[in-house]
């Protein structure tokens, strides 16, 4: 076991967290010319957010609790820093530095250029970017980025196991590197589970238009898609909302769609989502506090897993009686698989002929 290893063990032990084999894939492993490591009382830690606040946006809100529960366990002091608009990010960043922090964490990746600047002008000081990776780093930048491959495989590996007609739907956002993952790892997955399964894709290129992913859902039902997954932000969350409500199977990402787009299944439709592929962003949040405390703060890019419960499924909530157990016991053996290595994400499993569907914006 390497120093770095012994050093996340050590935190696992003192902070009695289960976070299993620890930080999973960093890259570029080495220290700034900045701050030593700190004692355990009193790091100023500072984490800023983007324009909608700390009640606006759910990304937001998981990297607050993150910081929240390192208050709690580590001792550290943090401070929010919210601008106004776009235009502030850059300024906001900087005062975070200016202000004493050790670390600086942006939450959503529209702060991703002002990061990167201030990083570059700021030496003395960590960053991390929070789900987002660069094509180079400075010493004091990370990126704490999420395994979107690992957990899209489950949901395509529940969506080719739970599909009666054989027909899947896949929407994404934009073709961006973490959409492009959880698109291209979900197909794999679904054909991988279910070889006479066909999987619609589409790009709807919008985050934020319930409508237009509405639009593509029922295009694909009309073409015989029973399950909708669609990492595609609000546009994702109308996509999945009417997928559900027509009757088809949906599963949701990034947050457990039953409790923030359902409503705790109170809203129609919660009865037909079958989980949800999340990002644990608090876990990214609390791991790179406690990393950079304890002196093991690497720059380059730290990929949050399913070995370290960094990504992965949500619970069936009301589906749980309609998924088999012969799919619950498939996908434990998919998950083990993709932790082990038996198991290649990027393996399509056969010959695969992109469908795309015209739908008007």
């Amino acid at each position: 076991m390497n120093k770095r290893a012994l050093l996340v063990c050590l935190l696992c032990l003192l902070s009695g967290l289960s976070l299993g084999a620890a930080v999973v894939g960093a890259a570029h492993v080495h220290s700034p010319a900045g701050p030593e490591a700190p004692n355990l009382v009193a790091v100023p830690v500072g984490l800023i957010v983007d324009e909608k606040g700390l009640d606006g946006d759910l990304v937001n809100q998981l990297c607050y609790q993150g910081l929240l529960m390192a208050e709690g366990d580590l001792g550290v002091v943090g401070a929010v820093y919210t601008p106004t608009d776009s235009s502030d990010y850059g300024a906001k960043i900087q005062q975070c530095a200016d202000e004493g922090n050790v670390l600086c964490i942006a939450s959503t990746f529209s702060l991703r250029e002002a990061v990167a600047n201030v990083a570059t002008s700021n030496p003395a000081v960590y960053f991390t970017m929070m789900d987002w990776t660069y094509d180079s780093y400075p010493a004091n930048l990370r990126s704490a980025n999420f395994a979107h491959d690992e957990v899209g495989y489950m949901a395509g590996t529940l969506a080719g196991l739970m599909t009666s007609s054989n027909v899947v739907g896949d929407i994404g956002g934009m073709s961006i590197p973490a959409v492009d993952e959880f698109v291209y790892a979900y197909r794999n997955g679904a054909q991988c589970a279910n070889p006479a399964a066909r999987v619609l894709i589409q790009y709807a290129d919008n985050f934020g238009s319930p409508a237009i992913g509405a639009e593509i859902a029922q295009s694909m039902i009309a073409r015989g898609a029973d399950v909708i997954f669609a990492p595609a932000g609000g546009t994702g969350a109308g996509a999945v909302v009417t997928a559900t409500q027509s009757g088809a199977w949906g599963i949701g990402v990034d947050f457990d769609y039953y409790d923030t787009v359902f409503g705790g299944g109170v809203i129609s439709g919660a009865d037909k989502l079958l989980s949800s592929a999340m990002k644990q962003f608090d876990m990214g949040v609390y791991q790179t506090i406690s990393e950079t405390v304890y002196g093991a703060f690497s720059s380059g890019v730290v990929r949050y897993g399913l070995a370290v419960d960094g990504v992965g499924l949500a619970p069936f909530h009301g589906t749980e009686p309609s998924v088999p157990q012969s799919v619950k016991d498939a996908l434990d053996a998919t998950r083990a698989g993709i932790i082990s290595g038996a198991v290649d994400t990027s393996e399509d499993c056969r010959e695969f002929i992109f469908t795309p569907l015209i739908v008007g914006k």
